[in-house]
């Protein structure tokens, strides 16, 4: 049983790492045919009028999309940081003494 045990943990990351690869690789794949197909509506949108949106007394401007989106991720980056810090400190605090 024990070496049965023992390969499994040493074949673990090993396996962790294809899934890891192969996740990786289907996101890419996916952002790259959602990607194509915004292009292509944008492509076919491009010639509609826009309308104009009027300004709202006392709202400050609305930020751009690719602001908004560069704000969203840097908050959801500083927050996965706080929760991968608050992880490892648990995980020592489970860490056998040798």
């Amino acid at each position: 049983m024990a070496t049965a045990a023992a390969k499994s943990i040493t074949e673990i990351p090993e396996v962790a790492q294809t899934a890891r690869a192969q996740i990786l690789q289907g996101v890419q794949q996916s952002h790259k045919f959602t990607l194509d197909a915004v292009q292509a509506i944008a492509k076919t949108t491009s010639s509609l009028p826009t309308p104009e949106m009027p300004a709202i007394p006392g709202l400050p401007g609305v930020p751009s999309a690719e602001d908004a989106t560069k704000f969203i991720f840097e908050f959801g980056t500083e927050l996965l940081d706080a929760q991968r810090d608050f992880a490892l400190e648990v995980a020592k605090l489970f860490a056998i003494k040798a």
